[in-house]
């Protein structure tokens, strides 16, 4: 498979994964005897990074970490991949951000957050040097809203398209959404969007998309199904009459795989679209090369160690 790759920035997360794998996920109160503690890079962000640099993009990712070991894991492990740090600041009086993941026998897996550093980085952190020449902006919300937010707007200002994956979910922002090109969610957290704003939650994929650009503006969506693959969704042409035409509707198909662990598949769709679309390639098609990867990277324990290489491909 042939990827032309761009320029990609993604504002936002860095995480050490304290990961245990376990037969079985605990039920409320019970304590279960797990695997090896095995500590790995991590953070959505920093992830999305490592899957769009892995398939040839050229990425800066912009947050903070702390000074201390498991900071300095995290910029050793990003530098390693040719992800730029540049603009990525280390705190000394704050731990670097963490994430407490368990992974069941049959791949899926629980996770706890404690943001640490993520949770200092502001608006004022954000340098315009880190959007030159960027083609795509990738943004999530383990970062603070004011500065996931500032970023959309700035590159949006800038004609930056930007990737939004609204993940540890909540509901976006208005403001967020009308800088957003293309939102990136599973289905549950679709309805949910659409709830909130007043909009049926329900009926085909075209009505769906029609209902989300009518609600909250956003043009594109991308719709994650798991294993089963993705639906994209993209708004048709403005009319006369300032309306927009019916949204074209594609379904993509999953890649079956024998899934290992689905740590971090997620992320590895939102940097495979932002690596595929800042080369120029159309949203159907990086949808395509996302399942792709997404399914590589199940049959792999962890998240960045999953992330398959452009050479792979």
């Amino acid at each position: 498979m042939q990827i032309h790759a761009g320029s990609v920035c993604v504002v936002g997360s860095l995480n050490a994964d304290l990961v245990v794998r376990t037969q079985r996920h605990p039920k409320p109160g019970e304590t279960l005897t797990g695997g090896p503690l095995a500590i790995a890079p991590g953070g959505k962000s920093a992830n999305q990074a490592v899957a769009a640099a892995r398939l040839g993009a050229q990425v800066r990712l912009v947050g903070a970490v702390g000074d201390d070991a498991h900071g300095h894991l995290l910029l050793d492990a990003l530098r390693a991949d040719d992800v730029s740090t540049d603009h990525v600041r280390a705190l000394p009086d704050t731990p670097t951000g963490t994430a407490v993941i368990t992974v069941a026998a049959d791949g899926e897996n629980t996770i706890v957050i404690s943001p640490g550093a993520n949770g200092e980085l502001r608006p004022e952190d954000i340098p315009n040097a880190a959007f030159d020449d960027a083609g795509a902006l990738g943004l999530t919300f383990e970062v603070p809203a004011a500065t996931v937010i500032a970023s959309a707007q700035r590159a949006h200002a800038k004609g930056i398209p930007v990737f939004l994956n609204p993940s540890p979910f909540r509901i976006p922002e208005p403001e967020l959404l009308a800088a957003t090109d293309v939102l990136v969610v599973n289905e549950h957290e679709l309805a949910q969007v659409l709830e909130a704003f007043g909009a049926p939650a329900d009926g085909s994929w075209q009505e769906r998309g029609t209902a989300l650009r009518k609600a909250t503006g956003v043009p594109a969506l991308v719709v994650t199904l798991g294993a089963e693959g993705a639906v994209v969704i993209r708004s048709g042409p403005r009319g006369g009459d300032g309306n927009h035409g019916a949204p074209a509707v594609t379904e993509v198909p999953g890649v079956k795989v024998q899934a290992v662990d689905t740590t971090g598949c997620g992320d590895a769709v939102l940097g495979a679209l932002l690596a595929t679309t800042s080369g120029g390639m159309g949203l159907v098609e990086a949808t395509e090369v996302a399942m792709q990867v997404a399914a590589r990277a199940a049959t792999v324990a962890g998240a960045q160690p999953s992330y398959p290489h452009v050479s792979a491909m």
